[in-house]
C-alpha cells in the first residue's frame, strides 16, 4: 500500500488485514478445531468426532443426531514469525511483525429428532495482530489490529441415511485499528480506526454412502460490509474526518473425504478454494463528500488449500492424528508488500484425542507450518524470513 497524498489511511486499515497472511492465506483464519487441525484439516467437510466441522460444513451436525444437548470449546495459540530485511542501513530490519496471539472458537448442537438438528458457532474466522520494529517500512505499515466476531445459527437435517443438509447464517463483526509512522522521528502520521457489521451463509451436504465413507462439500459465502470510523492522513493534508471503504470477504467452498480402512484406520483427504481474485482493488471514499480519496490495484488470485490426513484409533479412548497440506498463497510476487508478506506454505500436523468419560473428550494439536520467503517490491524492498507454530486444545461434552 502507497501512502501518497492520494491515499488515505482507510486504505492501509483494510489492507492491514493482509497483516494475518503471515499467519494464515489471505487474511483468513483456519484454526477452527483441535480435531481438524491434528489432520492438518484433511477432510473436515466430512465430519469430525466434534462439532467444529460445522464451520466448513453445517450438514455434519447430523452425525451428533444422537446425542442430544453437545458442546465444543475450542482454544488456539498462533506463534507467528515474519522478519524482513533490507538494505536501509540502521533501518533494514522489521523485526518479527507477529506475536503470540490466541483464537478462540466455540459450538453448540441440540438434537430435536433423529433427523433435525440445531447448531450455534461463534468464531473468529479473520484477523490477528502485527507491530513492526523502527524501519524503512513504518511508513507502509505499523502496528495492525483486525478482530472479527461471526455468530452463526444453524440448522441441518438428515434427508435418509445417506444424504444429510445444512445451512445457516454468518452474523460478522468487523473492528479495525492501526497506524502508521515516520521511522526518523516517530511521528504517527496516519491512523485509523473503524467497524462494520455484516450478514451472509452458508451451506453443505454430506454423503454417507457406507458406513465407512464420508463426503461433505460446504460453502461460506462472502460478507459485504463498509467499514466506517474515523482517521487522519497529514501526508495528505488530512487532520482528521470520517472515512469509508466497502469490503467484500471471499466466497469458500470446501470439499472433504473420510475414508474408514480398517478397524483403526481413517484415511482423509481435502481441497478447499478461496475466492480471493474478487480482490482486485481498494477504493477509499470521503463519508462527507463521497469523493474518492485513494484507489490501490491488489490483483490477487483464488487461494487454494490441499490436505492428506490419517486417524489411528490406538484404543478405546485414544486416537491419534497426523496430516499435511499444501496451501497456495493468494498474493501475487509483484503485489507482496510489507503489510502483506504472505507465500506458499507447507503443512506439519500431529495431534490426538481422549475420551475422559463416556461424556467428555479433550483434543490437542499442534502444527507447524514452513513458509516461503516473502519478497517485497512495492513501496520498499525487503525479503520476509517467516513461519508459524499452532497449538490447539479443546473440550467437547455430550451433555
Amino acid at each position: 500500500m502507497r501512502l501518497t497524498t492520494k491515499t488515505t489511511v482507510l486504505a492501509a486499515a483494510v489492507l492491514a488485514l493482509s497483516a494475518t497472511t503471515a499467519l494464515a492465506g489471505g487474511f483468513a483464519l483456519r484454526e477452527q478445531s483441535a480435531e481438524a487441525q491434528g489432520n492438518s484439516f484433511a477432510g473436515v467437510a466430512a465430519g469430525t468426532d466434534g462439532l467444529s466441522a460445522m464451520f466448513w460444513n453445517p450438514a455434519t451436525l447430523t452425525q451428533h443426531a444422537s446425542q442430544g444437548l453437545v458442546t465444543e470449546a475450542v482454544g488456539n495459540l498462533i506463534i507467528p514469525y515474519s522478519k524482513g530485511t533490507g538494505n536501509y542501513g540502521p533501518l533494514s530490519s522489521s523485526g518479527n511483525l507477529g506475536s503470540p496471539t490466541p483464537v478462540p472458537a466455540s459450538y453448540m448442537s441440540y438434537a430435536i429428532s433423529d433427523d433435525l438438528v440445531l447448531g450455534m458457532g461463534i468464531n473468529a474466522p479473520f484477523g490477528l495482530a502485527t507491530d513492526a520494529n523502527t524501519w524503512a517500512g513504518l511508513p507502509h505499515g505499523d502496528k495492525s489490529k483486525v478482530a472479527t466476531y461471526d455468530f452463526s445459527p444453524t440448522v441441518a437435517y438428515k434427508i435418509s441415511d445417506m444424504i444429510s443438509v445444512g445451512a445457516g447464517l454468518q452474523i460478522n463483526y468487523m473492528s479495525v485499528d492501526l497506524n502508521n509512522r515516520n521511522p526518523v522521528n516517530g511521528l504517527e502520521f496516519a491512523r485509523f480506526k473503524g467497524d462494520d457489521w455484516g450478514l451472509g451463509y452458508t451451506f453443505g451436504v454430506l454423503l454417507e454412502p457406507s458406513e465407512s465413507t464420508s463426503i461433505g462439500i460446504g460453502f461460506r459465502s462472502s460478507i459485504k460490509q463498509k467499514l466506517e470510523g474515523t482517521g487522519k492522513n497529514l501526508l495528505a493534508g488530512f487532520a482528521g474526518g470520517d472515512i469509508e471503504a466497502p469490503f467484500k470477504s471471499p466466497e469458500v467452498v470446501t470439499v472433504g473425504v473420510s475414508q474408514v480402512v480398517s478397524d483403526q484406520l481413517t484415511l482423509k483427504a481435502g481441497v478447499e478454494w478461496t475466492n480471493w481474485s474478487r480482490f482486485k482493488d481498494l477504493t477509499i471514499r470521503r463519508t462527507d463528500t463521497g469523493a474518492i480519496v485513494g484507489q490501490t490495484p491488489e490483483n490477487w488470485k483464488d487461494g487454494w488449500f490441499y490436505s492428506l490426513g490419517a486417524d489411528y484409533d490406538y484404543s478405546d479412548a485414544l486416537t491419534l492424528r497426523a496430516g499435511v497440506a499444501y496451501e497456495k498463497s493468494p498474493v501475487p510476487d509483484a503485489w507482496r508488500t510489507v503489510r502483506m508478506p504472505d507465500n506458499d506454505r507447507y503443512w506439519a500436523s500431529l495431534g490426538g484425542s481422549y475420551k475422559l468419560t463416556d461424556r467428555a473428550t479433550a483434543s490437542l494439536a499442534y502444527s507447524h507450518v514452513f513458509m516461503k520467503d516473502g519478497g517485497v517490491v512495492q513501496d520498499v524492498t525487503a525479503n520476509f524470513k517467516q513461519h508459524l507454530d499452532i497449538l490447539s486444545a479443546s473440550l467437547t461434552m455430550d451433555w
